[in-house]
């Protein structure tokens, strides 16, 4: 690495693209999920424009972010992109994580404001400013294809009685007759009859966690229909398929073949949650499955439970999705099995640990 002692940190955007102008090599590590992803393949394709050779991975722990930081040559530049207190030469911190990392790039060239938008709804935060007025909003339901039954089956920021089956999706719109092209009518008949499913006999925060999904950023030159759909393929991605989440955050990835993997990450978790028996305990509920855990986590923190947790234990490791008003979702997990085997956000962190006594012990123990 080019410096020792602590890293240079977080949402200066000045600094660091001081720090990618400086470099003669930049090695960006990015935590797993859509907003980091996002970060991380704009500070890249910032590099790219320059001319500046890098190279972006993503890592799914602190601990493992560490190592491959530690595993190029002494004069690389490296940035650590979602984690703290690694041994980078400069971090990228905050949620989201995307809106430093745009206003970076914005410093070599015209960044992807799609990709920006994307990530900034990853992590959660509504879209808005300059950033998103740079998009038409339309009535209708955020998906990144066009095809709607595909679509619905499988977006992963709501979930219904045909969540999941094509068939069933299809015949919903067969139900509701839309037109062959939509007009903003069918749209909003549309994203009427999805929240009317997606919160019939759901949590309360069902509700709210729609409006993450309706009235979608339209993005005609990107690889994806909406930013939120966008921002769904890359979350599910950044988990299922890293290698494949990066190469579409640099724009170089098969489109179909992220759109496969993110359906058979969405098929997976939309029938472990229709099949959860979810255990109960003080402000958490707990559900052991034999499917991916993230993003299926924060469908149970907002369709199953009206408690502040969710902790999700699958074949892949252990998530945990908190309410704002709620635990600190890294810093428990953290607690509960180390920090190094952990990344994520204040609201949904994750941990390759798959043993559930350990993690349920571990974080109830925090928790009580």
């Amino acid at each position: 690495m080019s410096t020792t002692g602590r890293p240079e940190s977080s949402g200066d955007a000045t600094l660091l693209a001081e720090r990618c102008r400086e470099a003669a090599f930049v090695r960006v590590v990015a935590r797993p999920d859509g907003d980091a992803l996002a970060a991380a393949g704009l500070l890249a394709r910032a590099c790219a424009a320059t001319r500046t050779p890098y190279q972006l991975s993503v890592a799914a722990t602190r601990g493992a972010a560490s190592d491959r930081l530690l595993a190029g040559e002494d004069d690389d530049t490296t940035l650590a992109v979602g984690f703290d207190d690694t041994v980078a030469d400069a971090t990228l911190g905050g949620d989201p994580l995307s809106r430093t990392a745009f206003e970076t790039a914005s410093e070599f060239h015209e960044p992807d404001r799609a990709l920006a938008l994307a990530g900034v709804c990853a992590a959660g935060d509504a879209p808005m400013g300059d950033l998103a007025d740079a998009f038409e909003r339309r009535p209708g339901v955020g998906l990144p294809v066009a095809d709607l039954s595909d679509g619905l089956a499988h977006a992963t920021r709501l979930h219904a009685d045909w969540s999941g089956d094509d068939r069933q999706a299809g015949a919903l719109l067969a139900e509701l007759a839309l037109p062959a092209e939509l007009d903003d009518d069918a749209r909003r008949r549309l994203a009427s009859r999805v929240a009317l499913d997606a919160t019939e006999g759901a949590a309360p925060r069902a509700v709210e966690a729609l409006a993450d999904v309706l009235r979608p950023h339209v993005t005609p030159d990107a690889p994806f229909e909406t930013v939120e759909g966008y921002a769904d393929v890359l979350d599910c991605l950044a988990v299922a398929a890293p290698g494949l989440a990066s190469a579409l955050a640099i724009g170089v990835a098969d489109r179909p073949m992220a759109l496969d993997a993110w359906r058979e990450h969405a098929s997976a978790t939309h029938a472990a949650l229709r099949t959860a028996d979810p255990s109960r305990y003080s402000g958490l509920v707990v559900c052991d499955v034999d499917a991916p855990a993230w993003p299926l986590a924060r469908l149970v923190r907002d369709t199953l439970t009206e408690d502040p947790a969710a902790l999700v234990v699958g074949i892949d490791g252990a998530a945990l999705a908190t309410t704002p008003d709620g635990p600190d979702a890294r810093e428990t997990l953290a607690t509960a099995v180390g920090a190094d085997a952990v990344a994520g956000t204040e609201a949904h962190a994750r941990t390759p640990e798959t043993d559930a006594d350990i993690v349920l012990d571990g974080v109830r123990e925090v928790l009580s």
